[in-house]
């Protein structure tokens, strides 16, 4: 999974969560309540697979000739 596929989900599941928030607060149905924390664990895995497949910033060797 590429760090743009995995902010990709994540921006969905957020979404989802969203709605799922809503509807448990307006509806007061147990169901609404496990389908927002199901949707928020999903959100919490691809936020971790973003931030591990984060490429890291090294410094790259470079010869550099000194002219006499």
């Amino acid at each position: 999974m590429t760090r743009s596929v995995a902010l990709r989900a994540f921006c969905i599941f957020a979404f989802f969560t969203a709605l799922t928030a809503i509807t448990g607060l307006v509806s007061h149905v147990e169901i609404a309540e496990v389908l927002f924390l199901i949707a928020g664990s999903l959100s919490a895995v691809m936020l971790f697979f973003a931030a591990a497949t984060a490429p890291s910033q090294n410094l790259v060797p470079v010869r550099v000739r000194r002219r006499r």
